[in-house]
This record gives C-alpha cells, structure tokens and sequence, in this order.
C-alpha cells in the first residue's frame, strides 16, 4: 500500500491492527467500574445530568521547553487548542516550533476524539514533522488514541504507523543520511497522580525503529483567574539515538480554575510529538569519498600526477 509516497509494510498494518484492538480494551475496560469511580469525586468531573462533556468548554495550553536529544541540543515553544464537537466529542490541535541541532524544527498534530471523564478516551491521532536538515526531513504518525482513567492511575497511549522521507548530505569527512522508515510505533505512559496536582509517569517510546523507557512528571500550580502553570520534565533511556531528556513550563488556560488530573482528563490530550525523536533516531553515517585530485595550471593531470606538457 502506498501511503503519503511511503510504502506501508504488512508488519506495520498488523501491529496497527493489534494496537488498534489493545487501545480499544484499554477504554473498555473501566466502563463495569464507571459506579465505583464516580465516587472518587476528588479525580473526576463534578457529576451532570445527562452527557459529561468530552471538552470543558474552549481550552488550551502554551509553553517552552528545552533538552537534549540523541547528543543534539533542542530548544522549541509548543501550543494546544481544544474544542468541543457536541457533548461526546472533541478535538485538539497542536504544534512545536523551534531549533532542533541549530536547524528549525516545526511539528503539528490533531486529536479526534470520544471521552468520557469518568471512563477513558478513545479517538484517532495524527502528525507531521518537517526539518530543515538537508533541504527537509518528514516524519508523520498515524494512529489511535486511548486513555483509560483507574481512580489516581491513567494509562494512555497512541500506537500505529510511522513514515516519512530520506535525506543525506555531507557533513566534514562524513556522509549523514537521515532515513525515516515505514513501520510500527508507539508511545505509552502509565501515569500515577501523587495529588490531585502532582503526576508522575513511566512509558515506552518506539519511534524511529529504537525502543527506549520513559520517566517523566508534571507538577501543577494554580494561578488563579481559570489558569494553571506546570513544571514538567521527561527522560528517556535507550540505544544512545534514542537517550533524551528536556524539561520546561507550560501554562494551561480555560472555562474554570481546576486541579491538572481534572485538566488532563477534562480538558486537553498530551502533546505527544516534541518533533526530534523519529527523525533524529533514523540517522546513519558513512565516509565521504576522497576528493578527486586536481592540478594549479599550467600542470595537466595525467595518470593521477600532475604534469608540464
């Protein structure tokens, strides 16, 4: 199958498939607990009648961050706008923007999405990535999204097929290719709210074919006037490509002042592309040939010396 000018691979279509039924379990099956964690009014949304909205109103988020990744250094702002589409129903558009191994660097993505509060989310992913190395590398993710809301504990993730393009170009004696493959990924947290504004979480990273572990946290503090700043930070360790780590602030805003798991559960998905991770783990690298020799006139080249004739 041809896809975006990448072909898609048997492989990938079958972990997607898998990916697709996991993230579909994973939301199932906290609706039998629905009951019992509406009780736990300290987690979830204030109880409604009727639909429990997938969006609270309007909402959104802007920050920064900066870190490194693979050995190069990133710097880059990130933005998010949610939208409710009905009760059941909403979406997110995000993007990042800045310098990634003093080349721009730019992502944007979308969210569409059923949740419910209470339960879990289930929707569709997707993003684009372009950097400026060598006249443009592209990496694009399509996948489904899901969380599931377990009391304090959330499990969310996307998981399907990445492509992109190949790109090289010399670099001093050496030739570096960047080469963004057609094949499975995943991104998967397992999240644990210390307090309603504290979260901490590990997961496992799959992009650009290397696989590495994730530890991150966010800690939320409210500001007053619908607004809340948080703190947050990720690492990751893996083959060496694959070690990152970066930290940054944000600052949400929105309908009502609220703690950050009522605003990671009513309000916006994660940002799950900060741009560096699949193009930088795709690279590779291979001497450059000898430059060819040559000779100052009036001396002529022959046999590989230089000569007067």
């Amino acid at each position: 199958m041809n896809l975006g000018g990448a072909v898609v691979t048997k492989t990938a279509i079958e972990k997607t498939a898998i990916a697709i039924a996991a993230i579909a379990a994973l939301t199932a099956a906290p609706v039998s607990a629905t009951a019992v964690l509406a009780a736990d009014m300290a987690v979830k949304a204030p109880a409604a009648a009727g639909c429990v909205p997938a969006v609270d109103g309007v909402n959104g988020k802007l920050g920064g961050f900066g870190g490194e990744t693979g050995g190069k250094t990133y710097a880059a702002g990130e933005g998010a706008i949610d939208l409710p589409l009905g009760c059941a129903f909403g979406a997110q558009i995000d993007a990042v923007a800045g310098g990634f191994d003093d080349r721009f660097i730019g992502t944007v993505a979308g969210h569409l999405f059923w949740r419910n509060p209470a339960q879990g989310l289930l929707g569709a992913y997707g993003d684009f990535t372009a950097w400026s190395q060598f006249g443009g590398v592209h990496a694009a993710h399509v996948a489904p999204e899901g969380e599931a809301y377990l009391g304090r504990w959330t499990l969310q993730g996307v998981a399907g097929v990445e492509f992109g393009n190949s790109q090289s170009g010399t670099v001093g004696p050496i030739i570096q290719t960047y080469n963004v493959r057609t094949r499975f990924f995943d991104q998967v947290n397992l999240g644990f709210y210390v307090t309603d504004n504290v979260e901490i979480y590990a997961g496992h990273r799959d992009l650009g074919g290397l696989n590495a572990a994730a530890f991150g946290a966010e800690w939320g503090i409210p500001l007053g006037r619908d607004m809340m700043a948080g703190l947050f930070a990720e690492g990751q360790v893996g083959a060496r490509p694959a070690n990152a780590a970066w930290g940054g602030l944000r600052l949400y805003f929105g309908q009502k002042d609220k703690t950050l798991i009522r605003r990671h559960r009513e309000d916006d998905p994660p940002i799950w592309n900060n741009g560096s991770n699949a193009i930088n783990n795709n690279g590779s690298q291979a001497p450059a040939p000898p430059a060819a020799p040559s000779c100052t006139p009036p001396l002529t080249l022959v046999n590989g010396r230089c000569v007067a004739l």
